[in-house]
């Protein structure tokens, strides 16, 4: 009777096991910075990260814009876009030591190319370079696009069995490029109007700053583990 139990249990043990182990390589993750992301625009972003062994994994993230902090009086262009990016990591202390056990915080490097595309209405306040008593508020619409790579570093920290926290930063290039629906604004004989960076911040929505770039990135990545 002991025997035949074994033989009984003995495959659903495996099963199990089986099961535990590939559920454990997966990962499934909600940007959270990109949600309230004022310096482009804000997506809801979602990744998955698969553990290929204990130091590599790759994650893939996608996220699509559902509401814009910029919204103007007139519309040229609806506010809509998306973000992905495809990310290969290692886990380096795991690297150099395959056989440690998990910590609760792991540092990771990593390559990650990236593309975004979004558009929508904006709007600059101008005067003619000759004569800066005539003022003149300007909508137009912005389509822009946007790839690149960067180099990531980050740390993924388990707050338990399941939850996980994972900050980063990240450092690369983009090629990026702008096109203007209806402007008005001509800046070879007008001028920005605005106080410290606003003429700086409203630039980054003309064609005037398409071409490549330096990109820097920063987030934070709340995650669950299958």
């Amino acid at each position: 009777m002991k025997k035949l139990l074994t033989i009984l249990i003995l495959p659903f043990s495996f099963l199990i096991f089986a099961q535990e182990s590939k559920e454990s390589n997966w990962i499934l993750k909600l940007n959270a910075t990109q949600l309230v992301d004022v310096l482009s625009y804000p997506t809801l972003q979602i990744s998955a990260e698969r553990k290929i062994n204990p130091y590599f994994s790759v994650n893939a993230e996608f996220g699509y814009q559902l509401y814009d902090f910029n919204k103007q009086n007139i519309t040229i262009l609806k506010s809509k876009g998306f973000k992905t990016n495809l990310e290969g990591r290692v886990y380096l202390f795991k690297l150099m030591n395959s056989r440690i056990e998990s910590k609760r915080s792991e540092f990771y490097i990593g390559l990650q190319l990236f593309y975004r595309e979004n558009e929508s209405t904006n709007s600059l306040e101008y005067s003619p370079k000759d004569d800066d008593s005539i003022q003149y508020t300007d909508y137009f619409g912005t389509k822009r696009t946007a790839k690149g790579f960067n180099i990531m570093f980050g740390n993924q920290i388990s707050v338990s069995k399941k939850i996980i926290l994972e900050p980063y930063i990240g450092l690369g290039i983009m090629d990026r490029k702008i096109n203007n629906i209806d402007i008005e604004y001509n800046k070879t004989n007008d001028q920005i109007l605005g106080s410290d960076t606003v003429p700086l911040f409203k630039r980054l929505d003309l064609e005037e700053s398409s071409g490549n770039a330096f990109n820097f990135c920063f987030g934070l990545r709340i995650g669950y583990r299958l």
